[in-house]
């Protein structure tokens, strides 16, 4: 798979345009191979906007997901024989999230699901909700907007692994929608096969062409912080002083404790041929840290 970059440096500079205005630059590089060469990759894009700005020229931007994801790898997972098939990695935001190539992950938001706060559900006949309203038997209510979007979408998704009945279908409701991994397919990201599964399932976009650009797929592993009534993390990494490394630790000593007491997703439909050895592999890490089969709220 294509590798999270290891390092990374940032280049800074001021710069004076043709009309006499004055600019703050900051560009990072990044590389596999040590600090100092992300420093040099660093300088070199630096001096490439400085070159532009003096001379007048359009720069463009570095916008996501264009440029590479500037994360901390976590984890990296290989197979007994040492290859290299996901890395685990924080997110600008904090969570940690899965980037793989193995199989394919398509998030499928249900627009009426978005809500501030954790994902509760009613699963008991005479449970709160029958007993509010003064009813017995929940099956009794009409279904909600919430419950009719996820049922449409199950549907599509269900009729979609119909139509390919060779590969694996694992689904699973998030705090927002749905969360599709595929196994057992040639689906390369970035490829044309990869945009048109993930067109088909109604992936966002903006992850359809991530997906693309890095030539990886990802899933959040662990709750958002806002989810869980934690601050996201506003530390960028990586930090520049101990005084960023203590506020790290204050946050994520936060998240953690209050993260215990969610999940992330819920498996809630399977279908066809089992997985391959890396392919479980990543399904059980996946189920895991999500914590898949614990009855807690989603987040």
């Amino acid at each position: 798979m294509k590798a999270t970059p290891r390092f990374w440096s940032a280049a800074e500079s001021g710069v004076e345009t043709p009309e006499g205005h004055h600019w703050f630059l900051r560009k990072w590089g990044w590389s596999d191979v040590s600090v100092e060469d992300a420093a040099a990759q660093a300088r070199e894009r630096l001096q490439q906007v400085i070159t532009k700005v003096r001379t007048g020229q359009e720069l463009g931007w570095d916008y996501y997901p264009r440029t590479p994801l500037r994360e901390p790898i976590l984890a990296d997972v290989t197979t007994p024989d040492g290859t290299l098939i996901a890395q685990v990695t924080r997110n600008r935001y904090g969570t940690d999230v899965l980037n793989t190539d193995r199989m394919l992950i398509a998030d499928v938001d249900l627009a009426v699901a978005r809500r501030r706060g954790p994902l509760f559900q009613v699963t008991e006949p005479g449970g709160l909700l029958g007993r509010l309203f003064g009813r017995r038997d929940v099956e009794q209510v009409a279904p909600s907007a919430d419950e009719q979007a996820e049922q449409a979408a199950m549907l599509r998704i269900q009729q979609w692994a119909a139509a390919h009945p060779d590969w694996g279908v694992h689904v699973y409701r998030t705090n927002a929608g749905l969360r599709v991994l595929v196994t057992g397919a040639d689906l390369p990201a970035g490829s044309a096969a990869a945009e048109q599964a993930l067109n088909d399932l109604r992936s966002d976009p903006i992850y359809v062409l991530l997906c693309a650009t890095h030539e990886t797929y990802r899933a959040r592993l662990t709750p958002k912080p806002w989810r869980v009534r934690h601050w996201a993390l506003t530390v960028p990494w990586p930090h520049r002083s101990p005084a960023d490394d203590r506020r790290f630790q204050d946050w994520i000593t936060g998240y953690v404790d209050k993260s215990a007491a969610y999940a992330t997703c819920r498996l809630v439909w399977r279908a066809g041929p089992p997985p391959g050895p890396a392919e479980q592999q990543l399904l059980a890490l996946h189920d895991q840290v999500t914590r898949v089969g614990q009855q807690l709220p989603l987040a």
